[in-house]
């Protein structure tokens, strides 16, 4: 045995090297997935705070305590000191030992608090990695010293040499390995190999620096280990060892958290959902950690009242939907009154995969299903909104395609994957090859700046990637091919740009065919298939049409195409003399239509007749003050056995659709009708809870005097509709102008007080007469004693589009075409 004062030789057991690599192995795997699921609330480089602070520790203390100060006495243990005598091996003491665990904690705090700060500049970005990597790679060399320092029974030499080594392993190593993962994590989110493989590398520098700095280190014997001081050197172990199998515990049960979650989200994949797709600047969009779209379950399916009904864009509830969308400040007053009428608090719609069930729609308190489903849309979007932290005004538009979601079975996946190899990115091709899903998907969408890209990150549990890089985790979150999903995904993007842009200028040439449906189920009408709001088109002035080219236009008013560019081009020798500005405006029409002919059938082309009329309309969805684009139309009631080639850019879609998107432009009047309709709808629905048993004239009171303590909207006088409930005493459910005083001081206020009971807020003037259990539209004239005056409602129809016109035009060449 060796004497006190000797130098005692040193070797290293290869098992215990090994279960040191392990132990690192596993603070490191927890550190990266604390790091990868952890909030990034910081958002001003100005501001100097942490995320979370309790995430912060969280992160510091799994690598600090679990990957380094474990993987340090482990790794320790595995150093034989001369023949191995117990007497002679290391022992510590115990308040450097516990010194060596707060001090890798807290320099890791700094580091990961440095990576979260967000700077302005790509450089400053970096360097704050770089001070990342530096701090925990300091960290890891303090805590292998501080600890070595304890060592109670020996005196320790290090040579030089292997000391700087070790230090430039630690920081080079933690810095290569945090600045990839934190590089990656903004580009990546679920690839779990990649963040298996910075565990691993991190673990190996941890472990590389332990044993390069103990790798011919010279120990010095101090005095022997006493019996106590040998049962002590256990504990570290034991310690050490706990932790690791709490750290592997710990793992496991994450990941078998994230495949139970994957789980849901397959389940939630056959149901109907409302998914985000928020786009940054640069075009990356918005996914949770789990590498999926935020989303919330709306209902298990959309209960249909036929079987020859589908929940499609043709359908009167995703129409309502779709303009409301556009205008969220209809209903934004009235999405925690829907949250009690569904008896929802908001925590069950906030979390996936839970939602109430049709079952428990109550007949008595909506008129029909789509009440019901309108309320779940509205309640699961602003779950949505609270969750990113933001309002729902600014959540965003509905895409205006319903995504098929579940169409993965086991037996046709191979097949529906060779027929998607052959549709590229043509997200109609990808659509009918999935068009027998379980579930589906609506989407709102919204392209954000760079101030609005930081508020929707503190939600925490979210992060932008782009689409490619996530593309497999949403495909598989949804159950649709991946191919569908990237061309999806493509039409969302170039459906919100184009949203967002600037509206067409000038006069432009359309082209308006309408196709029957088969079993009389309305009509669809043929857009471009990049920008569905739009026809096909081509431009034709850059300003408006000077009345004189307006008076040579409306001469080909009711002329085919053949017609029409035989007069354009003079053939038929009809004007013997026409002025240059006529003559212009003739090549430029004829080049108009030359155009357009490249765009569609030609059978639907040489049928086609010209409206000399002008129409107008709006497109921009964002400009105050849009200025309309003048159309001139060539239109047809085309033959709907007539195939598009897919190499055209035109599509069919329902008219129905495409005339309810034409209301939703900025400044639109049929934004006000919207908004008066959602109230008269569900104003008396959403008092009515707790009303049910009374009598119709005490319902009345209840209701109204439950809406008179409402918030009062400041608007003019509102229209009444018509309501299927005969226990109601009136229809009218929105705010008018009161009455004038009849200058009866006490009258007026005895008046003015029951006015206000009764009518819940309900100003009316005069003028007006309001309806009472009527089934007609228009105004009715009752005589109402208890008011002491008589008020009128009348029923406000939305504004008329230029669909409607065009739609007119067409209907009159069916006798034409059919001769």
């Amino acid at each position: 045995m060796a004497q006190l004062g000797d130098i005692v030789p040193s070797h290293f057991n290869g098992a215990i090297v090994t279960a040191s690599y392990f132990a690192s192995l596993c603070g490191c795997l927890l550190t990266v997935e604390a790091l990868h699921r952890r909030g990034t609330g910081v958002h001003n480089w100005r501001s100097w705070q942490v995320a979370d602070p309790v995430e912060t520790l969280c992160c510091a203390t799994a690598l600090g305590c679990i990957g380094i100060w474990c993987m340090h006495f482990i790794g320790n243990r595995a150093i034989i000191l001369g023949d191995g005598a117990a007497a002679v091996q290391l022992v510590y003491n115990p308040g450097y030992s516990t010194l060596s665990v707060f001090l890798p904690i807290i320099g890791l705090m700094i580091a990961f608090a440095a990576a979260e700060l967000q700077f302005p500049s790509p450089t400053l970005r970096w360097l704050a990695l770089t001070c990342t990597g530096v701090f925990a790679g300091l960290s890891v060399v303090g805590m292998h010293y501080i600890g070595n320092f304890g060592i109670s029974n020996y005196s320790l030499r290090y040579v030089p040499q292997y000391l700087a080594a070790s230090v430039v392993i630690a920081i080079g190593d933690c810095l290569a390995v945090l600045m990839l993962f934190f590089h990656w994590r903004d580009q990546w989110i679920s690839d779990w190999w990649k963040r298996l493989l910075c565990a691993v590398a991190l673990a190996g520098g941890v472990s590389a620096m332990h044993f390069t700095a103990s790798t011919n280190c010279i120990y010095q014997l101090k005095h022997y280990n006493s019996d106590q001081a040998i049962k002590s050197r256990d504990v570290q172990v034991i310690i050490a060892g706990a932790l690791c199998g709490t750290a592997g515990c710990i793992t496991l049960c994450g990941m078998f958290l994230m495949r139970r979650r994957k789980g849901i989200l397959k389940k939630s994949s056959q149901k109907v959902m409302l998914a985000c797709a928020m786009f940054h600047p640069d075009g990356r969009v918005l996914v949770t950690t789990a590498g999926a779209l935020p989303s919330r379950e709306i209902t298990e399916k959309y209960n249909h009242r036929t079987f020859e009904e589908d929940f499609d864009t043709a359908h009167p509830v995703f129409q309502w939907i779709f303009r409301v969308t556009h205008n969220w400040s209809a209903v934004a007053d009235l999405i925690p009154k829907m949250k009690s009428h569904l008896g929802d608090d908001g925590a069950a719609s906030s979390r996936p995969g839970s939602s109430k069930s049709s079952s428990q729609y109550d007949p008595d308190t909506n008129s029909d299903y789509s009440i019901f489903f309108r309320e779940r849309f509205c309640t699961a979007t602003a779950s949505l909104a609270t969750w990113m932290h933001i309002t729902v005004e600014n959540i965003g538009i509905l895409y205006d395609r319903i995504i098929e979601t579940d169409t993965l079975q086991p037996e046709d996946r191979t097949i529906k994957r060779q027929t998607l190899q052959k549709s590229g990115d043509d997200p109609e091709k990808a659509e009918r090859s999935s068009i027998f899903g379980k579930g589906q998907l609506l989407l709102l969408t919204r392209q954000l700046d760079h101030a609005q890209t930081g508020k929707v990150l503190t939600a925490g549990d979210c992060r932008f990637a782009s689409v490619q890089q996530v593309a497999h985790s949403i495909a598989e979150s949804l159950q649709i091919p991946i191919v569908a999903l990237e061309a999806h995904m493509v039409g969302v993007e170039t459906y919100v740009k184009t949203a967002s842009s600037t509206e067409k200028a000038g006069t432009w040439l359309n082209f308006f065919a309408i196709i029957p449906k088969v079993n009389s189920k309305g009509f669809d009408i043929v857009v471009k298939k990049a920008e569905q709001g739009h026809l096909p088109d081509t431009p034709l002035l850059p300003t408006e049409p000077t009345p004189r080219q307006a008076q040579f236009l409306q001469r080909l008013d009711g002329l085919d195409t053949a017609e029409c560019m035989t007069f354009l081009a003079n053939r038929n020798r009809r004007d013997s003399f026409r002025s240059p500005e006529e003559h212009s405006i003739a090549m430029t029409m004829l080049r108009a239509m030359t155009e357009l002919d490249k765009q569609l059938p030609s059978a639907w082309f040489q049928s086609a007749r010209f409206v000399g009329k002008p129409v107008y309309a709006n497109y921009s969805q964002t400009a105050e003050s849009p200025c309309g684009t003048t159309m001139y139309s060539l239109v047809v009631c085309a033959d709907l056995h007539t195939s598009i080639e897919p190499s055209r850019d035109i599509v069919k879609v329902p008219m129905s659709f495409f005339s309810a998107r034409q209301q939703c432009y900025a400044g639109s009047p049929n934004k006000q009708v919207l908004e008066r309709e959602i109230h008269q709808e569900f104003s008396p629905l959403l008092t009515r809870k707790g009303v049910k048993n009374l009598t119709s004239r005490e319902r009345m009171f209840t209701l109204h005097r439950s809406r008179a303590s409402s918030t009062r909207r400041p608007s003019a006088a509102h229209s009444g509709s018509e309501h299927s409930d005969p226990g109601y005493a009136s229809d009218t459910h929105e705010l008018v102008e009161k009455p004038r005083h009849t200058g009866n001081t006490a009258l007026d206020a005895t008046a003015g007080a029951e006015r206000d009971d009764i009518w819940g807020g309900i100003l009316v003037n005069s003028e007006t007469v309001i309806k009472s259990d009527s089934k007609q539209e228009g105004s009715t004239n009752i005589s109402t004693h208890d008011l002491g005056t008589k008020v009128a409602v009348g029923t406000s129809k939305p504004e008329a589009t230029f669909v409607d016109e065009l739609f007119a035009a067409a209907c009159q060449t069916v006798p034409s075409k059919s001769n």
